[in-house]
């Protein structure tokens, strides 16, 4: 598990009483994400249903501080200006999975949630999908923003996507420039969209 540094809010602090359950938000994410997906039930979802659903799955998202924390130490060696770089690219590929792991999901099993823990603002529930070939696990790592809960990292079969990030980041940079690597990221997001398209 990542250390997950500061958890002070910039966008203000939100009782936790003003949140909803976590794992009911969740699933009312997932009934509405069902219901974009199930007009096109097989083959690519039409360009504007894959806008909608596009949007409907990241919306939650905290693609902020899931790249601060796939950036780890690099992050404060970045000026405002490269932070908010690195987060545009870096989410955009972070998007661009989801999607397709979402629509496989919402197409092939049901997310099961089985349990929550909720420490003030922040959550942590874990949830099985049965896909055809495998069950994956999944764990939403949550905290309170907006008024509403908000995703900044997803532990995928038990492994952390940001703790994955910042290992290959670092590698990667030890090696090559942090222009380099943002050209990398450039070309793997662009590779990704010509697949989804």
């Amino acid at each position: 598990m990542i250390a997950l540094g500061c958890w002070c809010l910039s966008l203000g602090r939100v009782e936790a009483a003003e949140l909803p359950d976590p794992i009911a938000f969740l699933q009312g994410r997932d009934a509405q994400a069902q219901g974009i997906v199930k007009q096109a039930p097989t083959g690519p979802l039409p360009d504007s249903l894959q806008t909608q659903l596009d949007n409907h799955i990241n919306e939650v998202f905290d693609f902020g501080e899931l790249s601060r924390l796939a950036l780890g130490a690099e992050w404060d060696k970045r000026s405002a200006a490269e932070r908010q770089r690195f987060t545009e690219v870096f989410g955009s590929i972070i998007r661009e999975k989801n999607y397709a792991s979402f629509l496989r999901y919402y197409r092939e099993g049901k997310i099961t949630y089985q349990e929550k823990q909720v420490e003030g603002e922040r959550a942590t529930v874990k949830a099985v999908v049965p896909l055809k070939q495998e069950q994956v696990a999944i764990g939403y790592l949550l905290r309170a923003g907006q008024g509403q809960w908000r995703v900044f990292d997803l532990l995928i079969d038990g492994h952390s996507t940001a703790d994955a990030y910042q290992r290959q980041y670092a590698r990667y940079l030890q090696k090559h420039t942090y222009e380099q690597l943002i050209q990398q990221l450039g070309k793997q997001l662009n590779a990704l969209r010509q697949v989804k398209n």
